[in-house]
């Protein structure tokens, strides 16, 4: 197990190392909030509590950071696939003989299989998540010194 926890550390310093810091965004979380970012908290949490502990909690701050990206984060830079106008494909599709409708038409789509363009999940997601508490802004390297 051992072995699984040096890996997981390991996997994450490589993160912060050589990826974190050309991707062009940072933690959501600790940018609205001013606390540890999803990576050192993965960190510390695996190398306290193990690797299963540690991925619990991980899972959790991941889950928070995502809220924090969608309630307080910028728009994203492109949009959905739906959206973009790749598709020229509708869902009412006749795939009978003799039509003159090739199937690799139908796979060049890139939405082949999701006609629930309609649907309202992410609205009924980010109606739940309204009541998700995420904290606000501390300056946590101000602390005051007792005495």
């Amino acid at each position: 197990m051992d072995l699984m926890r040096s890996a997981a550390l390991g996997a994450i310093r490589l993160y912060q190392r050589w990826l974190s810091p050309h991707k062009g965004f940072s933690c959501a979380y600790r940018v609205h909030t001013g606390r540890c970012s999803c990576s050192q908290l993965g960190f510390r949490a695996i190398r306290r509590f193990g690797l299963a502990g540690g991925w619990r909690l991980l899972r959790q701050r991941t889950a928070l950071c995502g809220v924090a990206h969608r309630r307080f984060g910028a728009a994203p830079r492109r949009p959905p696939a739906r959206e973009r106008g790749d598709c020229d494909l509708g869902c009412d599709l006749d795939f009978l003989p003799g039509k003159g409708l090739d199937i690799w038409d139908v796979f060049s789509c890139c939405d082949v299989g999701s006609c629930d363009w309609g649907s309202n999940d992410k609205k009924n997601k980010r109606r739940q998540e309204r009541h998700i508490h995420i904290p606000p802004y501390a300056d946590l390297g101000k602390r005051r010194s007792p005495g």
